[in-house]
């Protein structure tokens, strides 16, 4: 019924073989089948459901079969031909019992496909290297990624030999300048428990190489593609580095500076090392440095600027700057990015500003709205005591402006405005208007008559206009607070009524509010 070459063949079968005809009678098996069913080396006959109670079986896979001798499962890998005899349809079965070695082998498949499934799932690129540095598998984005190797990837093979292949086709995606210089150093960091690299390629897309030593030595590298990440990081240099603003990047607990850029180094005029060793308050003047830390550190979230400070810079000059506050959060660590707007120009011009408008233009002095801003001030910081208020009138000025002309008039009283500061010994001297001149002074009574003194003592020397000698004197009117009154208007009309009463007694002269029709004489100097 069977052929002597088809018996031959399942005897040395190391599977247990058995052969059943079209009734299923069981018609040959051999040694392993006798043994695998415990039914010994004498002649057996049965039919195939004595021994498998299975029969049929659903399918030829692996699988558990009940074996009828004793009853038990086994697991076993089963395989079934079937083919037509001279006189039969016959069919042979063939069952390998399930071995620990099979089993391990069995659990390295599946475990091997279900890592290929999961690394085909990544978006990145990914190969798995032994602990010799040859391929073990890679997924499709990798081979993708690097068309001019994909044809030369097959496990065993070593990735220094296929680095070497991408060199020589000149196909590589990389930029490389020094082939050897570049293989070394690949290979380096390759080596290295953990190794990261950023790669510009030809078509300027930028790759991130991630390499990552296994516990065994061998190695798992990903690629990814940082094109977007390095647009984005050269976004952020261009408006942090190239900014024409000047920009500090802080730590938000301890105020260290961590980056300063181009803008902010030439404002400062310090090099970068000096400057990201301070804290972001240290520029501030002195009176403003704790002020300003304190501001920073409680800041809750943006901030507008909106409060002038003070800073110096490398030369030792001041600057005065309005600071715009961005809170920044790279994970848990918080930051502060400060824009610095220099408004230097801007306050000075406000100050020249403000300056001109409390002062005479002709002479610097302060004017008639500033001298009584400052007596206003001056009678309530003392309570209205021990202010006296000088009103002045120039005695002998019409001429000058009749004989030389109003230019030579305005140099006179540029000159008087002068011998008048000279005189008041730092007290305000203010010009009213014309030829009015006014002091004010915070002292005791008796410094009164000295400072009137002193006043028509300055005008004892002539006035040179275009060569020519011309005498000048003043007239002086003085009132004293509270005794004629603690009102500022009160005061400067007192002030001129004396001026007046000491211009009617001869001039040159100064008369005291309170001194009634009483008047003192200073005598004038004759040419």
């Amino acid at each position: 019924m069977l052929g002597t070459e088809i018996v031959a063949f399942l005897e040395a079968c190391p599977m247990a073989a058995l052969v059943i005809d079209a009734r299923g009678a069981v018609v040959f098996t051999n040694a392993e089948a006798r043994n695998f069913f415990g039914i010994g080396d004498q002649p057996h006959t049965s039919v195939i459901s004595d021994l498998l109670p299975d029969w049929p079986l659903v399918s030829a896979a692996s699988q558990q079969l009940i074996v009828a001798g004793n009853g038990h499962g086994r697991d076993c890998h089963v395989k079934v031909m079937t083919w037509q005899s001279a006189s039969d349809v016959m069919t042979a079965v063939l069952i390998e019992p399930e071995t620990e070695e099979r089993r391990a082998a069995s659990v390295a498949r599946e475990a091997n496909l279900r890592l290929r499934y999961v690394i085909e799932m990544l978006p990145e690129a990914v190969c798995v290297f032994d602990a010799n540095d040859r391929y073990v598998l890679w997924n499709e984005k990798y081979a993708e990624l690097y068309p001019d190797i994909a044809d030369y990837l097959k496990p065993g093979v070593a990735f220094e030999d296929i680095l070497k292949v991408s060199l020589a086709s000149n196909r590589m995606r990389e930029v490389v300048d020094d082939k050897e210089a570049w293989l070394r150093q690949r290979m380096r960091k390759f080596r290295q428990p953990v190794s990261q690299e950023e790669q510009q390629l030809r078509d300027g897309r930028w790759l991130r190489h991630d390499d990552r030593r296994t516990p065994d030595g061998g190695a798992i590298g990903t690629r990814v593609d940082i094109t977007d990440l390095k647009q984005r990081e050269e976004w952020l240099h261009q408006l942090f580095d190239a900014n024409p603003m000047p920009m500090l990047l802080c730590d938000g607990s301890s105020l260290q500076i961590l980056q300063a850029n181009r803008a902010a180094l030439d404002f400062y005029g310090f090099g970068k090392a000096t400057l990201l060793s301070w804290r972001a308050c240290n520029m501030h003047v002195e009176s403003e440095t704790d002020r300003f830390a304190k501001a920073l550190l409680e800041l809750g979230g943006d901030c507008e600027a909106r409060t002038v400070w003070r800073q110096r810079i490398a030369d030792g000059s001041e600057r005065h700057v309005l600071i715009y506050v961005r809170v920044l959060h790279e994970g848990k660590e918080r930051r502060l990015l400060l824009t610095v707007a220099d408004v230097s120009d801007r306050i000075l011009a406000e100050a020249e500003a403000n300056r001109l408008a409390e002062h005479d233009m002709l002479t610097g002095l302060p004017n008639r709205m500033r001298f009584y801003k400052a007596l206003g001030e001056a009678l309530r910081a003392n309570d209205g005591k021990r202010v006296a208020v000088f009103c002045l009138d120039l005695d002998g000025f019409k001429p000058v402006n009749d004989t030389f002309g109003h230019a030579a008039g305005d140099d006179v009283l540029k000159m008087v405005a002068e011998r008048l500061r000279g005189a008041a010994r730092g007290n305000m001297v203010a010009r009213l208007g014309g030829d009015e001149f006014a002091i004010l002074m915070e002292a005791h009574a008796g410094d009164v008559a000295e400072l009137a003194q002193g006043c028509i003592a300055a005008f004892k020397s002539s006035f040179l206009i275009d060569g020519v000698p011309v005498d000048i004197g003043i007239s002086v009117g003085v009132s004293v607070a509270p005794a004629e009154g603690q009102d500022g208007q009160a005061l400067v009309r007192e002030a001129d009524h004396a001026l007046y009463r000491a211009k009617a007694n001869g001039r040159n002269t100064w008369q005291m509010a309170s001194d009634g029709y009483r008047h003192r004489n200073v005598p004038r100097r004759r040419r």
